[in-house]
Parts: structure tokens; sequence; C-alpha cells
């Protein structure tokens, strides 16, 4: 008698097996890459969303939003520059933080420019302020964040004319921070202060401005400047000029690979300095996910020039696939295309330029 055949797999089933697993895998695995992403993007949303509210809830109690401040205000005798997001701790269930803080000496930023005071409260990454589609760090990732508060466009919209375009000019931000620009290295006041801005300064309505955008961490290793998936990264050492924003963007994007690795090198360090290089604040002159420029000198008056005015052009930019997170004024978040029109952009950017509504 034969004994009974025994089964199994032949060689070309169990490949064909393999191959019917991988292919399935091949298929799963962006599947799943989305759905985190999903997930990274809402969670971004709702850091943003806390932010903006925590604006709004800043604003019932002292009426005004939380400013940013340049070298230091009249009564300050250290060179301190504090951002909006350390008076917003409070707001953002963030209250040690904001009562270990030392209001007498200067605060945190990893970079150098101040050192290690404030260190103990203010060097911890706050989930609060980072993007967590944003996964590359600098500095250890102490005190890394990625979201940033509008500070305008900053200069002159094309078509603006009398009072509107003087509070749009170099002087004043347009956004949704108030620069205090007092030099008390000096001792004397070196520009105009801004007024602080509150709801009734948004006159162009809280549901068509912006209140904060996403930047990405300084990543100097990507350094192409023809690679557009690198400009988001870069901060040019340019002085770029123009008599309005279309042709100050223009100036800034005609530039050559002229890096300043210095300052690139700090932006999202810590968030508790209001240094814009250091990713505090972002401007609307530049499209979603183009490079940055240093700064802007007016090229009919030849204001500007100086890097802690609220004249940066440091643009918005994120990790998210085409597009910007984006908190509105009025609390809302919106997921702006990087192929927005640049009309839209700008309109979005100010508070009181009365821009035709080209709000996405």
């Amino acid at each position: 008698m034969k004994p009974a055949a025994t089964k199994g797999f032949t060689l070309v089933e169990l490949l064909v097996v393999i191959a019917i697993i991988g292919v399935l895998v091949a298929l799963l695995l962006p599947a799943v890459q989305m759905a985190r992403e999903a997930a990274r993007r809402s969670q971004c949303t709702n850091n943003m969303k806390q932010i903006s509210l925590g604006q709004h809830n800043y604003s019932d109690t002292y009426k005004v939003f939380a400013t940013a401040s340049s070298w230091g205000r009249p009564d300050d005798n250290q060179w301190r520059s504090w951002s909006e997001k350390v008076m917003l701790l409070p707001f953002l269930e963030q209250r040690p933080a904001f009562d270990g803080t030392n209001f007498t000496i200067a605060p945190y930023d990893p970079s150098g420019w101040h050192g290690n005071d404030n260190i103990a409260t203010q060097s911890a990454r706050l989930p609060v302020f980072y993007c967590p589609s944003n996964s590359f760090e600098i500095q250890s990732g102490r005190a890394n964040f990625t979201y940033a508060v509008n500070q305008g466009t900053s200069h002159a919209y094309p078509h603006l004319t009398g009072s509107q375009a003087a509070m749009a000019s170099p002087g004043f931000t347009n956004g949704m921070v108030a620069y205090m620009r007092y030099d008390n290295r000096t001792g004397v006041t070196l520009d105009r202060n801004d007024p602080m801005v509150h709801f009734g300064s948004v006159t162009d309505g809280t549901s068509n401005t912006a209140f904060y955008s996403e930047f990405c961490v300084a990543d100097t290793s990507k350094a192409d400047p023809n690679n557009k998936g690198h400009q988001k990264f870069q901060v040019y050492n340019v002085w770029a000029t123009g008599a309005n924003t279309a042709a100050v963007r223009q100036n800034c994007l005609s530039q050559g690979a002229n890096f300043d690795t210095g300052r690139w090198s700090m932006r999202g360090g810590g968030w508790a300095c209001s240094f814009a290089q250091n990713g505090a604040v972002y401007n609307h002159t530049m499209m979603p996910n183009e490079r940055s420029c240093n700064n802007f000198t007016d090229s009919t008056t030849g204001a500007g020039g100086d890097d802690w005015y609220g004249r940066n052009l440091m643009a918005a930019g994120s990790s998210h696939p085409g597009a910007v997170n984006v908190a509105m004024a009025d609390g809302s978040v919106r997921n702006v295309s990087q192929s927005v029109t640049p009309g839209a952009w700008w309109a979005m950017g100010t508070r009181n330029g009365g821009e035709p509504d080209e709000i996405p």
C-alpha cells in the first residue's frame, strides 16, 4: 500500500502568497500614513484653536490682545523681549509655567541671546505650541514651537492711500500683534509704538483676519534655493526692498542663495522670546511655504532695515501636504492651500486694510 500523500504548499504557491501579502502591505501603508497625518493635523488644528481662544480669554480680562515686545518697554532695565505666548500661559492651562517665570530678567532663548535666564520654566517644549506633524527638532528639542502670531504685511498694500496707507507703512504693524519698540540700550525711543490690538482694531472682521499660522522649525540642511520643498525652511540674508507688498515679495523671491544660517538656525528655538527671527511672528507678504527674508526696506522712503521692529518677512509654512493651518481672529481654524492667490493671502493678513473680500 502506498502511503498517503502529504499536503503542503509548493514553492510557487508560497511565492504567490508572499507577493499578495506584499501588495496588500503596499496598499495599506499609505492609508495608515494618511490616517496618522489626519490625526496629527487634527491635533495641530486643536492646538491653534486653543491658542486663539486663549487670546479671546486674555482679551476678556485685559480688553486687549496679548502683545510681543522688541527690546523692552520704557520701565524695563533688562533686554526683555517677551512673546505673547508667555502672557497666554494662564489661559492655556499652563499656570505653573507662568507662575515660575521671573519677569525681572530676560526670557529663555536656547539660541543664546539670553543664556539661561528662566530656563527652569521656559525650556520645555509645550505640546500646545507645537504641531505634531513637524517632527524635526533643534536644540535637542528644547522649547521648540511651530506657531507664530500674524504681524500683517507691515508695509503699504498696493491700492491703499491716506490714513490706511499710513497704518500699513513702516512704524506700525497691521496684523494681530503690537510691538513695543523702545530700545533701553540707548534710553531713547527709536520708532513709534504700535497701538495695542483689540477687537475694535479688527475693522476687516475677525472671520476675515488671520491670527496665527504654522511655520517650519529651522533645518539648515535644506539649502537648495531651487527646491520648492526646501524653500519653507530657508531664511535669506536679504533686506528686501519695494514700495508695496507685491514688490517686496518679488524682491525677496529674486534673491540668490544668500543664507543667514545664524538667524535661520534660531527659528522655532524658544517660545518665550518674541524676536521675529526666533519664530515668534510671521508675515503675510510671502506666500505659504515660500522662502523667508530677514526684513524689508521701503524703496521710496528708506524706512525699515531693523529686524526687531515688526518688519520681518518670515513666511508661514507647514509639514502638512500643500497647505498650512491658519487660526482666524474669530477662533476658527482654516486649512489654507499654498496655492492661495496673493490678494486673498494679503487681505487675510491685515486687520484694518479694507481690502476686497478675497478670503478663500
